[in-house]
C-alpha cells in the first residue's frame, strides 16, 4: 500500500540553497577588512560587527536586480518619503547598505547623507536590524528639526 504524505507528517523537506544576491564588504575604522558577507543576517551575526564602520554593498545576483516583496515595500516607503522613483535598483542598494552598520562616530552625518527616504526604507526592510533604534532616533530628530 502506498504511503500518503500529508502536510501534518513530520518529514523534513529539503529547501534549495538561497541564491546569493548581494556581497557586503565590511571594513573597520582603520580600513582593514572585517569580512565579506552574502546577507544582512551574516553582517549582523559577525563576531566583529561592533567594529564595522563601513559596508559597501554590491548586487551579485544572476541577471538584473529583481526586488523581493520586502525590498519593494522598502523602496515604496522611501519613494513615498520623497526618494527618487526612477532609480529603483540604486535606491534599493542604498537602503540595504543603510541596514548594515553606520560608524557611530559620524552617525548623524552618514544618515543625513543617506537621507530621510533611505532611512525610512531601511526601517521598512529591516525593522529589527541591530542599528534600527539609532535610525529611528535619528529620524525623530531630523524630521522634528
Amino acid at each position: 500500500m502506498a504511503q500518503v504524505v500529508t502536510k501534518d507528517n513530520k518529514v523534513a523537506v529539503e529547501r534549495p540553497e538561497p541564491k546569493v544576491r548581494y556581497q557586503f564588504t565590511c571594513t573597520a575604522a582603520d580600513g582593514s577588512l572585517i569580512g565579506k558577507f552574502s546577507s544582512l543576517e551574516e553582517v549582523w551575526a559577525s563576531t566583529r560587527y561592533m567594529h564595522i564602520t563601513d559596508c559597501q554593498v554590491t548586487y551579485v545576483g544572476s541577471g538584473p536586480l529583481v526586488l523581493t516583496p520586502e525590498e519593494t515595500a522598502a523602496v515604496n516607503a522611501a519613494v513615498a518619503a520623497g526618494g527618487p522613483a526612477g532609480q529603483v535598483s540604486e535606491l534599493c542598494l542604498r537602503i540595504v547598505r543603510a541596514c548594515t552598520r553606520t560608524d557611530p562616530r559620524n552617525l548623524a552625518a552618514s544618515l543625513a547623507a543617506f537621507g530621510v527616504p533611505v532611512v525610512k526604507g531601511a526601517l521598512t526592510l529591516a525593522p529589527l536590524a541591530p542599528q534600527a533604534i539609532l535610525l529611528t532616533r535619528w529620524l525623530k530628530t531630523s524630521v522634528a528639526g
